[in-house]
């Protein structure tokens, strides 16, 4: 984006901006500057569009944000990895649908990023054309609908210490504005919906008061030939790209006021792009030699790209190359990634994986049950299409045996993965699975081939009874315990959140602890730990371990939500003030003859002079003798109380209820089986449309 300002600045000192704007008759220097730029940027664009629908028939889900939390047993390493397979593939960029801002991004961002992914989100439809409020109620000015959902991202994610994540590329304000917005026979309204919506966006970054460069909005037009357009009434995607310029040029010439200076965004921050399903030889003719005259220095980028029709291989890379030699074609978002059966008919003709019978793993998507169905490639006239694409893109390639069998990095560490792994008879495979149970107890192998004779007990020969059951996975687990000196093991370090796993998980994790907790009560977690699902897990997490008995991986793993924290980078990961250690004590508690209520007692800290859990007593002999005193009076106090109360007990019981020390009723405080403290994750769902079931409404 810098090499393309300074281009842009560069022409408009030489021809002057107004001849800048509007020039023609120098395209060719333009195009000319265009090549020295393209040469200084960075790579062309290998990008891989995602929206992967985990269901293998017609199906509905209330959001179709699937770079969300939620979606994570898809997209991340611990669930079926498909960022790291794109990684494999070769891409280097991941296209994105449904966006709900509600929903926090930023883990998809840092994951993306960490693997060389860049990421181009798109704006949802809800404010556009689904939403009670939406853009057509409004005469197709869209600004404080989207202004609204656009703050929502910003502070979700897509902002990091007040500047974009760097994992962002670019931005899709609306995906095929000219089919429903309302559709390629109004241009000039659906002109306005986008511009507005652009306006609203840039008055967000403001809100928020951006820090550094803004990332490039686009919009994705379709491939379709706008024939109520000014211009360009017989090309397809042209006569959209003319008429939204001019209005980005002059906003009120569609009827809009602007609070941005639009023309001046248009030619620092914009791209152009579309969607496409013709083939490779089309592009250049009916689009891209006329693109390259009339937008001299605006880049484009086509988001959808498949022809159904054609080889995968031959196809990309004859438009990869197309890209290369152009000074404006970015490159190209391959569609899609794995087939949409909800939609079924011609649409599972572009998804290059299918989904196998293997379940990765179960999850919950927002309420609601799925599974994490592994890949299997699909073929199209006998060529494997991850092949084919892994080819074009210059990717190492993906080992598809493997995608389908229990992996030892992500099975659970439980009886039932280890049987999985134990019927591979795979030595390797098991010393997978054990070194992650070292970590999972505390410990760290520095003696590998201690470890793969240690594994060999655990790993059937051929011919050798495979099934061994709970009991064995028991004997690993003692074994373990029993502290083997292949192993450095850290019998300090505090129980997490592990941030491998999902927040839905977590937060019912959470849940769990907290109705098990006997010394203390989850509404006393810290105000510093509760702003998130992942601070709160990591104090509760922590005293839940601290509290209870028996081996690491019965009290800090929670199916997987916990871990101990083993490296400093994990450490670092939480608040330092959320991290409890293993030595924590609850605060003092005096019992009441009421069942389980505690009242709390603060000791002074000098006092606390011993590390006995459950009697904490003064040792100075000033303290002791008053403490005694103190005991008696309120010995004598409840006898008193109870003859009392047996002689007055209808006309007490006809009073209020009992008030505790803030005025709420102490029987209300009294935790029973029907009330034990839970905390989860509550989703925040929008309508059903805010990502629609029909997830071409936001494509």
């Amino acid at each position: 984006r810098g090499s393309r300002s300074c281009l842009i600045s560069f022409s408009q000192l030489f021809l002057g901006k107004e001849a800048h704007m509007q020039i023609q008759g120098a395209g060719h220097f333009l195009v000319l500057l265009a090549l020295v730029h393209k040469s200084l940027a960075s790579e062309v664009v290998k990008g891989i569009s995602y929206g992967p629908m985990p269901c293998k028939g017609p199906c509905s889900i209330s959001q179709d944000d699937f770079f969300s939390q939620s979606a994570k047993p898809m997209w991340g390493r611990r669930g079926r990895g498909d960022l790291q397979v794109m990684k494999q593939l070769g891409a280097n960029t991941v296209r994105l649908y449904g966006n709900n801002p509600a929903n926090t991004h930023r883990d998809f961002l840092d994951e993306a990023q960490e693997l060389g992914l860049a990421v181009i989100p798109g704006l949802s439809d809800w404010d556009f054309i689904q939403s009670p409020e939406n853009c057509l109620t409004t005469n197709f000015d869209c600004s404080q609908q989207v202004k609204a959902s656009y703050l929502g991202n910003l502070k979700s994610g897509f902002l990091v210490d007040g500047a974009y994540h760097p994992a962002l590329r670019e931005v899709i304000v609306i995906n095929e504005p000219d089919l429903k917005l309302p559709g390629m026979h109004e241009p000039k309204s659906f002109c306005r919906g986008i511009i507005s919506a652009i306006d609203g966006m840039l008055d967000a970054e403001k809100n928020m008061s951006l820090v550094g460069k803004g990332v490039n909005f686009t919009v994705a037009f379709s491939f379709g030939v706008c024939t109520g357009c000014s211009a360009f009434t017989t090309r397809p995607s042209l006569g959209q790209m003319a008429d939204l310029r001019a209005a980005m040029l002059d906003p009120q010439s569609v009827g809009y006021k602007a609070n941005n200076d639009l023309a001046e965004f248009y030619r620092t921050r914009f791209h152009n792009s579309f969607n496409t399903a013709n083939p490779a030889g089309h592009i250049k003719s009916m689009f891209l030699d006329e693109y390259e005259r009339q937008f001299p220095s605006t880049p484009v980028m086509i988001q959808e790209y498949h022809d159904p029709n054609s080889k995968v291989e031959g196809e990309l890379k004859e438009v990869l190359d197309m890209a290369a030699d152009s000074p404006l074609l970015n490159g190209i978002s391959f569609f899609e990634f794995h087939m949409r059966y909800d939609k079924g008919g011609t649409e599972l003709n572009f998804g290059m994986f299918q989904l196998g019978d293997y379940v990765v793993t179960d999850f919950d998507y927002f309420g609601d049950p799925f599974s994490a169905w592994c890949l299997l490639p699909a073929e199209k006239a006998g060529e494997s299409m991850p092949n084919a694409l892994a080819k074009a893109f210059g990717g190492e390639g993906v080992d598809f045996s493997s995608l389908c069998v229990p992996d030892p990095s992500k099975v659970p560490l439980s009886p039932d993965g280890f049987q999985k792994i134990r019927e591979q008879s795979s030595a390797e495979a098991m010393a997978i699975f054990v070194d992650r149970l070292v970590k999972q107890l505390g410990g760290s192998v520095h003696d590998e081939d201690a470890l793969n004779t240690f594994v060999a007990g655990f790993t059937p020969s051929d011919g050798d009874e495979k099934h061994m059951g709970a009991m064995d996975f028991d004997l690993l687990v003692d074994s373990l315990t029993s502290l083997p000196t292949w192993a450095s093991w850290n019998q300090k370090a505090s129980c997490t959140a592990d941030r491998e796993s999902h927040a839905p998980a977590v937060g019912n994790a959470v849940g769990i602890a907290c109705g098990s907790l006997t010394t203390f009560d989850c509404d006393e977690i810290p105000a510093s730990c509760r702003s998130n699902v992942w601070d709160v897990a990591d104090y509760v997490f922590g005293v839940y371990y601290a509290e209870k008995n028996g081996t690491a991986l019965e009290r800090c793993y929670f199916g997987g939500s916990a871990r101990l924290v083993a490296t400093e980078d994990q450490l670092r990961e939480s608040k330092a003030d959320c991290v409890v250690t293993v030595d924590w004590k609850p605060k003092r508690r005096l019992g009441s003859s009421m069942g389980q209520a505690f009242q709390k007692y603060e000791l002074p800290q000098a006092l606390l002079t011993t590390d006995e859990a459950d009697d904490v007593w003064p040792e100075a002999p000033g303290v002791l003798m008053p403490a005694l005193l103190a005991c008696l009076a309120a010995f004598l106090a409840v006898s008193a109380f109870l003859k009392c109360s047996k002689r007055f007990e209808g006309k007490f019981r006809a009073t209020k209820p009992l008030l505790n020390e803030e005025g709420a009723s102490l029987k209300a405080a009294l935790p029973s089986a029907e009330s034990l403290t839970s905390i989860q994750v509550v989703h925040i769902a929008s309508s059903s449309s805010m990502a629609s079931s029909d997830a071409h409404e936001d494509r």
